[in-house]
């Protein structure tokens, strides 16, 4: 009898240690902890209110300072369109904190979630122009976030799309290939992905998870061979290309704003696009 109970009792042990370890690499109890941990103790930077920093990170938040009403006014050009909220950036101390606010990129530099800005010091590792673009990439997608909200910006706009438009406007927007041939642009590495179809699924995946490599950093193939599409489409019909991001952000579901504006649909208009890249 003893044995029986010391046998229940380890199967229970065995039991509860499965489900914890189950529980605390659970996307849903990620999500919720992301979405309520506080950032109440970030510190607002001197008179400026777009930046809070954790304290050890002042440095990265003095060189924030530098270059970020550059990227807003080139997002705001870019897209014809301003913030409807406030912008908040948060410079995390390390990566370790980043990650708590950033669940699913353990690797990345920057991402928007819960309507905040989250950069980690690896944004401020590389050169001025380096965060410069990361920083308009970032603020992109926070843009269309004060615009949609948080639900309809990931329901109304496909993932490939929503991060290939922020890969344009941290370009340069159509200044990326003025005087410039995009065949000249793309990499025998981005044309071969393309054409081939290995990247196929890209253009059809709602998994926030196919935005990152296994090792957590930002899947650069697909975001730079989908921005060289975004880039295909504004060069060929610009006015129908303005006029598609002005109904995506009025709240128009893309698929509905693709049709209006160049009547057709995604598929379509990747065959025109390996048509292009292929004459």
């Amino acid at each position: 009898m003893k044995h029986k109970k010391l046998i229940i009792f380890a199967v229970a042990l065995a039991l509860l240690f499965i489900i914890g370890t189950f529980l605390s690499q659970s996307v849903f109890l990620k999500t919720v902890l992301a979405k309520y941990k506080s950032t109440d103790h970030f510190v607002l930077f001197g008179d400026d209110p777009r930046i809070r920093y954790e304290r050890p990170a002042e440095e990265n938040a003095i060189a924030l300072k530098q270059i970020l009403n550059g990227s807003q006014a080139q997002v705001e050009s870019i897209l014809h369109s301003r913030f409807k909220k406030p912008i908040e950036v948060y410079v995390c101390s390390s990566q370790n904190s980043f990650n708590e606010y950033v669940f699913l990129s353990k690797n990345v530099k920057g991402a928007v979630y819960w309507g905040k800005l989250f950069l980690s010091p690896g944004a401020f590792s590389q050169n001025e122009s380096r965060l410069a673009e990361l920083t308009t990439h970032e603020l992109t997608h926070y843009l269309f976030y004060t615009h949609l909200g948080e639900k309809a910006h990931v329901e109304n706009i496909p993932l490939w799309f929503r991060e290939a438009i922020a890969v344009f406007v941290a370009n340069g927007g159509a200044y990326y290939t003025k005087d410039r041939n995009l065949l000249n642009l793309i990499s025998s590495e981005e044309k071969q992905a393309f054409l081939s179809g290995k990247i196929d699924f890209w253009f059809a995946s709602n998994n926030p998870l196919d935005a990152v490599t296994k090792n957590g950093t930002a899947n650069w193939l697909l975001y730079r061979v989908g921005a060289l599409f975004v880039h295909f489409l504004r060069d060929s019909q610009p006015g129908k290309f303005d006029e598609l991001i002005q109904l995506l952000l009025s709240g128009t579901k893309f698929n509905a704003a693709l049709e209006v504006t160049y009547g057709k649909n995604t598929e379509a208009l990747l065959r025109e696009f390996a048509q292009y890249l292929t004459t």
